[in-house]
């Protein structure tokens, strides 16, 4: 309805326009008033201006709000009474407008407190930035990790650490990285995680901060005092009875051979037969300690993993011939469920194959005695939602692993079985890490299931 007596008012004044034209003319070519004339041309003048003036307005009010949204100014408010009808609706929709916009910016801002409250309360670093370094956002415990009070672009964090600055530009999409640095004589050790996304057309990335020193100290420790533990049991139950022995045998020495000696007396066979048995113990004891230095060795240096395509089938079916006699020996059987004959994976085929083994003997040993017929299970498959990894368990049908064993058994040296050396299973998960794969284990009573976690080759 507005619009339409804007219209009016519009054709009103073009009409009246026209008529002052039309008018001015007749009087000026017919007629030799020239007072009407110059009123008529003034008239005429003031309908012309008020017609610009109408017509403006409109461009002006428009111009006005238009700037009003560019520098997010939602404020601006036109009044709707007492005003032309032709502008009360128009006004009306401004209004509206402006006030929907508000309430986008009230909501928007009210989101970003919310998401500013949750960053502060997170306990990990967490800073975001565009490509050209601008600081996004950045959290309290960031500034706090690194020291600094403001942090408005990161290039600023370069008197702290050149390399972190580098990390930060460097880092992709997911991408993972350890970044040592010292800030006030506090050696830090970051572990950045970072997500790359488009905010707004442009590329923002989101970097967490996490100092890891103290749990990677503390871990370390662990380990340490776990292995420590083990080689300490290892050395203190070959050791002590060598002492012992040796003891008795310098005793024996003393008191059977070399006084008899000194008094001219003879000594007795058996008394040499003892001390002979005596030392070839400790021999023996001397050399498993030997063996022992030499499996710590063995783990120490394990050669670099040459990652090649594997064929699966195949590699399991070698190690099915490599084991058929001992397992027929030990009336244990063995089943396979093989996947494509073409499915491949990215391993060392020598060190593959050496994982296996041990994981299969371990089966073996593990459901010997066992009421049920010993069985010892190989499955390999991809595993659902995960195309690009392959999984192979190899389970056993035995008692289970108690609960108390379960975390040591990848400590190296550490073993419950008599003729054990303690590194089968640490060897074996320093090979698949070298792998970039994973090594778990699954127990219950009658049943223990390894699985190794692989890179698969695609077609």
């Amino acid at each position: 309805m507005g619009y339409s007596g804007f219209r009016v008012r519009l054709l009103l004044r073009l009409i009246l326009l026209v008529a002052g034209v039309v008018g001015l003319l007749l009087v000026l070519f017919r007629t030799d008033w020239y007072l009407t004339t110059l009123v008529l041309f003034l008239l005429l003048l003031f309908q012309l201006y008020d017609l610009i003036h109408f017509v403006e307005r409109t461009n002006r009010d428009i111009s006005s709000f238009l700037q009003s949204i560019r520098h997010s100014d939602f404020t601006q408010r036109f009044a709707t009474e007492g005003v032309n009808p032709s502008y009360r609706e128009l006004y009306q929709s401004f209004n509206d407008i402006s006030e929907a916009f508000q309430r986008v910016k009230t909501e928007k801002q009210a989101h970003y407190h919310y998401l500013q409250a949750i960053v502060e309360q997170v306990g990990v670093g967490i800073l975001s930035f565009d490509e050209d370094g601008e600081v996004q956002l950045v959290n309290h415990v960031t500034r706090e990790l690194l020291h600094v009070p403001h942090l408005r672009h990161i290039n600023s964090l370069e008197r702290i650490s050149r390399e972190l600055v580098q990390a930060l530009y460097t880092i992709g999409h997911e991408e993972k990285r350890l970044v040592t640095l010292q800030v006030n004589d506090e050696q830090l050790l970051l572990n950045l995680s970072a997500t790359e996304l488009q905010l707004q057309g442009q590329p923002v990335r989101i970097v967490t901060l996490q100092n890891i020193k103290s749990e990677l100290e503390e871990q370390e420790l662990q380990t340490w005092q776990k292995v420590i533990r083990v080689l300490t049991h290892e050395i203190m139950n070959s050791m002590t009875p060598v002492v012992s022995l040796a003891t008795t045998l310098s005793n024996l020495l003393e008191t059977e051979v070399v006084t008899k000696y000194k008094a001219s007396e003879s000594i007795e066979e058996e008394v040499l037969e003892d001390m002979q048995a005596g030392l070839k113990t400790i021999e023996k004891r001397s050399a498993g300690m030997l063996h022992f230095v030499k499996n710590y060795r063995r783990l120490m240096r394990l050669p670099a993993s040459e990652l090649r395509p594997v064929r699966v089938a195949e590699l399991l079916r070698n190690v099915r011939t490599l084991l058929q006699q001992q397992l027929e020996e030990q009336h244990v059987s063995l089943k396979l469920y093989l996947p494509d004959e073409k499915t491949e994976v990215l391993a060392d085929a020598e060190q593959l194959e050496q994982v296996l083994i041990n994981l299969i003997k371990n089966g073996v040993e593990a459901c010997q005695g066992q009421e049920d017929k010993p069985c010892v299970e190989i499955v390999a498959f991809v595993p659902e939602n995960e195309r690009d990894k392959f999984r192979i368990d190899v389970t056993d049908n035995g008692p289970g692993i108690p609960d108390e064993v379960l975390d040591k058994i990848f400590i190296p040296f550490y073993t419950t079985k008599k003729q054990g050396s303690g590194i089968g299973l640490s060897l074996s998960r320093q090979i698949i890490q070298q792998h970039g794969g994973t090594i778990r284990v699954h127990t219950q009573p009658g049943q223990t299931t390894f699985s190794l976690g692989l890179k698969r080759i695609f077609e």
